[in-house]
């Protein structure tokens, strides 16, 4: 108790200190200027110029360009200015004076936080964190004891804390400078350690121990470097400094990814695929904008593509990706994700590629501004290809007709209302008339034995003799789907049947164009969809043939007629022993109950015998309630298997029979499907029964065995038997074990002795079967 206390005063206790540091930060953001421009030094220390304006800061409302000379800041040389001699970059200036061709400029702020700086420095950060935080606080109460989540709470909350302190760090501010290098630090050595620590509990080795605490050190040394160089100026070197920072960061979520794409493919056909591909996804969604288009254009290249308050902005997604890990089921489909980034990334990069190369012969750019041309371009089609998908765009320019993907569901759509062949054949001739027009449609029928080629559906003008002619010189090669060409049309083969063949024709289109492939493939589309239902009718015919000369031919009944009989019934009995149960027999125990109330009460001795007589009544009949919805639904049935029900079975009737019930399963280790299991059970509940009835026996003997997939079961008595014919009569309990192993494709053999007696063999074949040692239970 006293731990759980303790760990609620520290929860507390970080939250208070979360909180406050986030209030200093936001007031950091608010209250000190931000410029928002890169310099670099020139000439010693004596010149400095500017290098790039950024979008967010205030000097971007100004008239200032790359290549201006910095002069004075806030009235003083640049060279004397706080930021310029502790880390070599701008901070918090109000005033700056430029040269450019030898005229001065001044360049004064003029207060407040414009629109820009005040949603990349705070607005999205603070949501970013308020994100973080809450997804942090709820995996600290769902899984307070386990070390992998506080790990994970480490590491969102680094992420967090860099992302938040950008914007004050930048302002040159000492304390937001140690918390962005801290944290920043922290961000990949944490998640390292996440990885080893979560998949350590599936035995899975993701890396050693070793590594992660070797980062940690190095990490450690880097980030007290940078909380020395906030006490002692550095200059231009400080730039080195962030730049080592800035490598290593970018190496180790470089190195987190690896890890991740490594063994996610040797997992990828494992139970952790998911958990791999959600980490790997959210890493990369989160991380790479920032090292690929800030981090290393900085390092190498000296400016950013993109400003790091934007970039960082895709911190966002984290908390959605990592979701995945807390709760049981998946929120999106990453597999879906993943692959159509990969579909546009690849068309994004070679139409980018296009578009840059036209302009690079028409246009001059500075190397900075061709990767920012770049990437704008490959976004912007990336973007479009997702938004064409995502609204459907084809569809409302073009029209439903000219989309062959409604006109597929259309199809499908209408095949559940039809009933006939003739009109799926109408249909079908519709749909691809509106469709794609054409001169011509039709669905024709080949009469192998006639040769005749007849007219099903559609249009009069078909090339009759060039389709028979095909058809018939083809001998027995077709194929459902295959399609030849007649003229400038096509012909489609729907369905071959032993008599004749289908085939849907149609004429050259209207437009007088060739089918181009996504034609050919909706055609053939509809044609697949259209056979099956043809099939579909075609079995329904035989079985409604069969069912007929079931009834008027009085032949024996179809094994799947009997299947679904009995199917039938068994639904119905279940049902049955649900009604009874849940109705008749807690409305007999509510009246058993108060009578049972009644008689605790002080009444005369007349009354109590009156009472105690109904309770005993009641109590009669509660039992018959169970005992009757026992039988109509075997209770665990498919929960134990069918031995054990079988061994309950007896045991019930050994209480209420004067003859000895044997049974030995020993042989039998095979689990059965539950269908196969019921109708053994039905019929040994139907052999005991007659038994009891009829036998006269003294002894009963089961055996149920198995060899292989081949079960076996043989019963014995040693009753009167069975007079003479009366194995081959048509009774109820005879009859209904025949059907019912018939149903499940076996045999049943009946064997009775005028000397009396009764032997029963039934052999069936397990299907689905699972191995199952049952002896311990006989």
């Amino acid at each position: 108790m006293l731990r759980i206390q303790e760990r609620g005063w520290l929860a507390l206790l970080m939250s208070m200190l979360a909180i406050g540091l986030v209030s200093y930060l936001s007031f950091i953001i608010i209250n000190e200027p931000y410029a928002g421009m890169n310099v670099e030094r020139v000439d010693g220390e004596q010149k400095w110029i500017i290098e790039d304006v950024e979008g967010v800061g205030w000097t971007s409302g100004y008239d200032i360009r790359p290549g201006d000379a910095l002069v004075q800041i806030n009235g003083e040389p640049v060279t004397s200015f706080r930021s310029i001699k502790k880390f070599g970059v701008v901070g918090d200036l109000e005033e700056i004076v430029l040269e450019r061709n030898g005229e001065f400029q001044t360049f004064t702020y003029a207060g407040g936080v414009d629109a820009s700086t005040l949603l990349y420095h705070l607005v999205i950060p603070v949501f970013v964190f308020v994100l973080l935080f809450a997804f942090s606080l709820f995996l600290y109460i769902r899984k307070k004891d386990d070390r992998t989540a506080l790990i994970l709470i480490g590491f969102l909350m680094a992420v967090a804390f860099c992302y938040l302190s950008a914007g004050a760090s930048a302002r040159t501010d000492s304390l937001s400078r140690f918390i962005n290098g801290l944290s920043l630090f922290m961000v990949p050595v944490s998640f390292l350690h996440f990885l080893y620590s979560y998949f350590q509990q599936f035995q899975i080795t993701i890396l050693k121990k070793k590594p992660v605490v070797l980062l940690y050190s190095v990490n450690a040394l880097i980030i007290l470097a940078d909380s020395i160089a906030i006490f002692v100026p550095m200059g231009m070197y400080y730039s080195i400094l962030r730049n080592t920072q800035l490598i290593l960061f970018s190496a180790e979520i470089a190195l987190c990814l690896v890890i991740l794409v490594v063994h996610y493919i040797r997992f990828r056909d494992t139970i952790h695929k998911p958990a791999f591909q959600n980490m790997m996804f959210g890493l990369a969604v989160s991380f790479v904008p920032f090292v690929a288009l800030t981090a290393l254009p900085n390092i190498f290249l000296g400016v950013g593509v993109v400003p790091a308050p934007i970039t960082a902005a895709s911190l966002i997604f984290l908390p959605v990706f990592f979701m995945y890990l807390v709760v049981n089921n998946r929120l999106f489909d990453i597999d879906f994700i993943t692959s159509r980034l990969r579909y546009y990334s690849i068309i994004s990069f070679v139409l980018t590629s296009i578009v840059v190369g036209v302009l690079i012969l028409v246009g001059q750019f500075t190397l900075i501004e061709w990767v920012r041309i770049t990437v704008l371009i490959y976004l912007l089609m990336g973007l479009f290809f997702y938004l064409e998908e995502k609204w459907n765009v084809r569809p409302r320019l073009y029209g439903d007709k000219a989309n062959f993907q409604i006109s597929l569901d259309r199809f499908t759509r209408d095949l559940s209302s039809i009933l006939r062949r003739d009109e799926l054949d109408d249909r079908l001739v519709e749909e691809v008339r509106n469709g794609m027009p054409s001169h011509g449609v039709a669905i024709l029928e080949l009469n192998k034995s006639h040769s005749e080629l007849r007219l099903e559906s559609g249009d009069e003008g078909y090339p009759g003799e060039m389709i028979r002619s095909h058809l018939l010189n083809k001998g027995a090669g077709h194929k459902a789907l295959d399609y030849f060409r007649v003229g400038n049309g096509l012909a489609f083969i729907m369905v071959e049947q032993s008599d004749s063949i289908y085939v849907l024709w149609v004429d050259e289109k209207v437009n007088h164009t060739t089918f181009n492939k996504d034609e050919i493939r909706w055609l053939k589309t509809m044609v697949h969809y259209a056979s099956i239902v043809y099939e579909n009718f075609r079995l329904i015919e035989g079985v409604t043939e069969e069912f007929e000369q079931s009834i008027y031919q009085n032949s024996e009944t179809p094994f799947w007629m009997l299947r679904l009989l009995f199917n039938l019934a068994e639904k119905e009995r279940a049902r049955l022993s649900s009604d009874l149960h849940d109705s008749a027999l807690q409305e007999q125990l509510v009246w058993y109950r108060k009578v049972e109330n009644l008689l605790e009460e002080d009444i005369t001795p007349e009354m109590r015998s009156e009472l105690e007589e109904v309770r005993d009544g009641l109590e009669e009949v509660v039992d018959q309630i169970r005992e009757t919805c026992t039988f109509l639904r075997p209770p665990f049935l498919k929960e134990t298997g069918v031995v054990e029900a079988l061994v309950s079975l007896m045991d019930y009737y050994r209480k209420r029979v004067l003859f000895k019930v044997e049974f030995d399963a020993r042989e039998f280790r095979i689990e059965l499907e539950h269908e196969q299991s019921l109708a053994v059970y039905r019929i040994v509940q139907e052999l005991l029964n007659n038994a009891f009835k009829h036998s006269e026996a003294s002894v009963v003997e089961f055996d149920l065995k198995n060899d292989g997939d081949m079960v076996t079961l043989n019963y014995r008595d040693d009753g009167v038997g069975l007079k003479k014919g009366s194995i081959q009569s048509k009774s109820m309990g005879l009859a209904g074990i025949r059907q019912r192993v018939k149903s499940l494709r076996g045999d049943v053999e009946f064997f009775s002795s005028e000397d009396g007696g009764f032997e029963l063999a039934i052999v069936l074949k397990a299907t689905g079967m699972k191995t199952r040692d049952y002896f311990n239970v006989i």
